[in-house]
């Protein structure tokens, strides 16, 4: 047994975003245009005793958003059996169109890419911040 883990602290002041990965999803960074990911070495918790994690950094400036999300998103299949995958989630944060909501926006695609029979497989949660001074 073992479980994915991202952990990450927000210093709302200084916009410093400290943070560790075990193994989750890869979250991503929306800056100017641009799609980072924000990537830190480690093994899903549970998987190897003795597991050490690397601890990352960066600053999050104003209008940057970042999307945490789980597998279930990037994971979730059409009727024809195609995966709505993280090129696709990278290429719709790429041109988000900031009319609504983020969160909103990536599940409106989500529903167009699957159409109304999807059967969903996974959970399928999103945390998105933006800081805005």
């Amino acid at each position: 047994m073992f479980a994915t883990c991202f952990y990450a602290i927000l210093d709302q002041r200084s916009g410093r975003l400290r943070f560790a990965n075990a193994g989750h999803d890869i979250p991503y960074l929306s800056r100017n245009g641009d799609v980072l990911e924000l990537r830190a070495r480690g093994m899903p918790l549970g998987l190897m005793p003795d597991q050490t994690y690397s601890e990352e950094e960066m600053k999050i400036s104003r209008d940057d958003l970042v999307l945490f999300y789980t597998d279930g998103l990037a994971e979730a299949h059409n009727g024809n059996h195609e995966m709505f995958g993280f090129p696709r989630l990278k290429s719709l944060l790429h041109n988000y169109p900031h009319r609504e909501g983020v969160i909103n926006y990536l599940l409106n695609e989500l529903h167009r890419f699957t159409g109304t029979e999807w059967e969903q497989e996974d959970d399928v949660t999103m945390v998105a911040i933006k800081r805005i001074n």
